[in-house]
């Protein structure tokens, strides 16, 4: 019985395929961008943090020493490896010299689509309490990426989630059709204030999905007698195997939660 219901789960999902599904179209104005760094989906990029913990998950494995690793959360790599990544097609030099206020920038080419500008802390920071140690104005990349966003969505542009960079953040945002063709200026919010950074060419630096422009119902509530079995068996299901068997649990749960 269990294997029906399982099935029947696939059933409807494979009937899901046939439904015309929403498309993002982003585009480049210089063909060099898409022959050397194209948007690539966020599924082929992997933070050099998350292959060492994937190796190192392996290794413990092999000593039987299995533990609750990192590179089992279904939260981070559900996370990573959905949507669509940006990177840096040139080398990108950002100088700072200790004052929170001022940059500057080197690139070896010089064109305006490919340069670098800034929102004033008049635009921002400003209308923080605490902006924190980073530096007042934000960083803009200006890029020769469009996109056109399908009618119904937001696409959300954010940091790359886990990303091996710590010295800056992009800031989030979304774009959508209502506005037209959107040109893609990634923001950062600079976090090494009195030194020399290079950002390396195919540096990953804008992370996008797409997001319904819709609103759910939603209950906040203390739980139920059913919600609490549930949340048993969930922790049970997860915690009762040292290796996780994903396609059996997906079964299990595809069941309880209908």
């Amino acid at each position: 019985m269990k294997k029906l219901e399982c099935f029947h789960g696939k059933n409807v999902i494979f009937h899901n395929l046939f439904k015309s599904k929403p498309k993002v179209q982003f585009f480049t104005l210089d063909s060099a961008v898409q022959e050397l760094q194209p948007i690539i989906k966020a599924s082929d990029y992997k933070p050099k943090w998350w292959s060492k913990a994937q190796n190192q998950l392996i290794e413990d494995i092999k000593k039987s020493h299995p533990f609750k690793s990192t590179a089992k959360c279904p939260g981070i790599f559900n996370l990573i490896r959905h949507g669509w990544i940006l990177k840096t097609w040139q080398d990108i030099v950002i100088k700072t010299n200790g004052d929170k206020q001022t940059f500057e920038w080197q690139s070896p080419t010089t064109k305006i689509s490919h340069g670098i500008s800034f929102n004033t802390k008049e635009q921002l920071s400003d209308f923080y309490n605490d902006w924190g140690n980073a530096l007042s104005c934000v960083i803009k990349i200006e890029t020769p990426w469009r996109v056109i966003v399908p009618k119904g969505y937001y696409l959300h542009e954010g940091p790359v989630p886990y990303a091996d960079e710590t010295y800056f953040t992009t800031l989030p945002g979304f774009y959508s059709q209502e506005y037209g063709v959107a040109q893609i200026n990634v923001q950062l919010k600079w976090f090494a204030l009195n030194d020399e950074i290079l950002i390396p060419a195919g540096t990953p630096i804008a992370h996008y999905m797409l997001v319904p422009q819709q609103h759910y119902p939603m209950e906040s509530m203390v739980a139920t007698k059913e919600q609490k079995k549930l949340n048993e068996l969930t922790n049970i299901e997860i915690d009762r195997r040292f290796i996780s068997d994903k396609a059996q649990s997906k079964c299990i749960f595809a069941r309880l939660f209908k």
